[in-house]
């Protein structure tokens, strides 16, 4: 190493005399379910939240909503929903406890241990519903999904009539959709108050004086002086709602690590809160002496140092990372390195865990190390508290996050940003989950003291069409009135209500359409759900659920840094002259005729398990259009321009033509784009573009593009382009 990061007011490296345990992590494949259970009862017993266990059911017991701040290893996440499970709040066969959790590592991990701890299969008694992917049953009384899912269920059973509770874990993590479903679960509290409240009253002995719920249950003829009782609840609620007999209270538990408990509490009427005492050991913070210019360099660097200069019995390394492509960078340079470690240091073994990764890959964060090796861990965010990785003992916060951003006239964009320091104490805390540990951290205590305390809540920096048409068809007839805990601007909910009507989704009242509801049985985005639409009348239903599928993933080929020109030729085979679409539906019919060899994938350098990933969402979206009534197997053969001009009816609003400069300016926000240097259409010109959509990084790029012609445009869109597109073909 040619430098090293000197952090401030700190000794040298030295052994943190702490045993590596990481393999008694509770993972066996024993099939013997109880036993498997009783294993582990032990350890869930020496959890701090176990002695708080009586208390936290009394508390949900007696409330509609509870807020839990479990501070860092106290077991909340895995526990609660548990207690829950035996404190008999859900009916085998009837009712279930939902778990929500921000993502789908997240829940699929989580699912899994708590499966182990109850002593049943993963699927059964305990399962998990992510993206196109259901591991659960109709028997399955604890389900963990992501935010999202829980969402669409609502879109299914306003009622959600399916829960006796929702657990929102992670709360504090602000996402777009869980900020939708607090505000959702507040409506369905008080309708399901309403009417349980209904159906206590309907089951009182005629005899027994009827209890006065003026304000909820009755209504006043002004024209008579007496009151009229209120109906039964089925009489007032089968209408909207189906057979509502015999239904309860929903409880509603916001849980958290870092969370402004009193906010959420007066959001949720003056909730009341629980804090939970964790288990934390202390750990020794350092800052650098000065600001790091490179942060991948200082992390890379930071890692080798602690790799040297301490044991490995001393724990394993947590590398914070702002996203994927900053995980490979430094993986490569930390393997590079590994390669020229000095005698008797003992290997190093990158492991990287990011969303996008496949899940088999994901696990491997998990396993032990082999003998005389010590793990780096480069994570994103995802490891900052849903997960817990056994072994860490040090952390290396690089200071940094990835922020999702949108303008109406720019697109989205996606930035590399400060954290907050909330989200620093976090990821230091990490390194305290099972012993002492140390957390380095890649910028000063000056730099320290300007973060925010807390991130803006996603709700109030991104695209909202996809929200504005799940809460259109949930029935929330105004979105400007919803309530939100956080209100995100009327420049964003009115770019999104434009949209969707340009769309066809809604109608010139603001009303939803037979279109927009149809759009809304989808997990995607309306414009996807647009194309799918459209490919019925254009005859390439085929192609188009191909290609959207193939656009669920973010890479399908792997660029390997010593073998870059070999990728690029082998790649070659698959281009097509019109574009990104096209040539990703050529990769997948290659793919399908080769059966999905392993060699094949290897030698096309393309991404195996992100395409078999593609081909379970396109199984997924093809049992949708199924049960839509639609033909999947609709194919326009060899005449692929039919599919092009399809998507432009769900991407009309993403078109940019050819400047005579050379450049392209896009038709929605007149701004310079840029093809991205990944696209088969880099470096070429056509008379005009569409594209999936635009990122703003260094300079604002399309991805995943494809030739237009302009009067296609005009066609797809003549309210808002037919002018100035048709004007291009004269």
């Amino acid at each position: 190493m040619a430098r090293k990061i000197q952090f401030a007011d700190s000794e040298p490296l030295n052994e943190a005399g702490v045993q590596n345990k990481a393999s008694k992590n509770g993972n066996s494949t024993t099939p013997d379910y109880r036993a498997q259970a009783q294993r582990l009862r032990p350890q869930r017993e020496a959890l701090p939240i176990f002695t708080a266990r009586d208390a936290i059911i009394d508390h949900i017991s007696n409330h509609p909503t509870v807020v839990v701040v479990g501070e860092t290893g106290s077991g909340k996440t895995t526990q609660i929903p548990q207690y829950l499970l035996e404190s008999g709040f859900t009916t085998r066969g009837q009712t279930a406890i939902a778990v929500t959790q921000p993502r789908r590592v997240a829940a699929t991990s989580i699912a899994k241990r708590v499966a182990e701890e109850v002593g049943t299969p993963l699927g059964g008694r305990v399962g998990y519903t992510i993206r196109f992917e259901d591991c659960s049953s109709p028997l399955t009384q604890l389900r963990f999904c992501t935010d999202g899912l829980l969402l669409r269920e609502i879109l299914a059973d306003p009622l959600l009539r399916r829960y006796s509770v929702v657990v929102l874990d992670e709360a504090h993590e602000r996402t777009l959709r869980t900020d939708i479903l607090l505000g959702m679960l507040k409506d369905i509290q008080r309708e399901r108050a309403r009417v349980a409240e209904l159906n206590r009253s309907a089951q009182q002995p005629p005899d027994e004086p009827q209890a006065d719920h003026r304000s909820r249950g009755t209504h006043v003829k002004f024209e008579e002086d007496a009151e009229q009782p209120a109906p039964a609840a089925a009489a007032v609620t089968d209408a909207v709602h189906g057979d509502v007999t015999g239904l309860d209270d929903l409880r509603v538990i916001v849980m958290s690590a870092t969370l402004d408990a009193e906010r959420f509490s007066a959001y949720f009427d003056s909730a009341p809160i629980l804090y939970v005492a964790g288990r934390q050991f202390p750990v020794t913070t350092y800052y650098t002496a000065t600001p790091q210019a490179d942060y991948l360099d200082a992390a890379h660097l930071a890692a080798l140092q602690i790799h040297t200069e301490t044991p490995s019995a001393s724990g394993d390394i947590l590398v914070f990372l702002a996203g994927q492509e900053d995980i490979e960078n430094v993986e490569r340079l930390l393997i590079d390195s590994a390669a020229s470690l000095p005698a008797g240091v003992p290997a190093l073994l990158p492991c990287p865990i990011f969303a996008a990764l496949p899940q088999a890959q994901q696990a491997r964060v998990f396993d032990p190390a082999p003998e005389f090796t010590r793990k780096v861990i480069l994570a994103t965010n995802i490891a900052e508290t849903s997960l817990t990785i056994p072994g860490i003992r040090h952390v290396i916060d690089s200071g940094v996050h990835k922020v999702r951003g949108f303008d109406p006239r720019v697109g989205e964009s996606l930035l590399v940003e400060p954290i907050s320091k909330s989200s620093a104490r976090q990821r230091t805390g990490r390194a305290g989950r099972e012993a002492a540990g140390h957390s380095y951290r890649l910028y000063t205590e000056a730099d320290y003291a300007q973060l925010p305390e807390d991130s803006v809540p996603e709700i109030k920096r991104c695209q909202l069409t996809m929200v504005v048409l799940q809460l259109k068809a949930a029935g929330v007839r105004d979105p400007m009135q919803f309530d939100f805990m956080d209100r995100p601007s009327r420049k964003a909910l009115r770019h999104a209500l434009l949209e969707l009507y340009a769309l066809e989704a809604l109608d010139d009242r603001g009303e939803l359409t037979e279109l927009g509801r149809w759009m809304s049985e989808f997990p995607l985005e309306p414009s996807y759900a647009k194309v799918i639409h459209a490919s019925a009348a254009s005859g390439c239903t085929r192609e188009a659920i191909d290609i959207v599928a193939l656009l669920s993933v973010d890479s399908l080929f792997y660029v390997p840094a010593d073998k870059r020109d070999e990728s690029n030729a082998a790649q070659m085979a698959f281009r097509s002259s019109d574009g990104d679409h096209l040539t990703f539906l050529n990769l997948l019919r290659a793919f399908t005729k080769a059966h999905g060899d392993k060699d094949w994938c290897q030698e096309h350098f393309v991404n195996r398990r992100n395409i078999k990933h593609v081909l379970d969402v396109r199984q997924q979206l093809s049992r949708l259009c199924v049960r839509l009534g639609m033909n999947v197997e609709r194919s326009c053969g060899s005449d692929l321009t039919v599919v092009l001009r399809c998507f432009l009816a769900g991407f009309f609003h993403n078109c940019a033509l050819l400047q005579p400069d050379g450049s392209y300016r896009s038709l929605n926000g007149s701004q310079t784009v840029h093809i991205h240097p990944g696209s088969s259409l880099f470096g070429k010109k056509t008379p005009a573009i569409f594209y999936d959509q635009l990122v703003f990084t260094n300079k604002l790029h399309a991805r995943a593009v494809s030739a237009a012609d302009p009067l296609w445009i005009a066609n797809a869109a003549p309210k808002l382009y037919g002018r100035l597109a048709s004007s291009q073909v004269h």
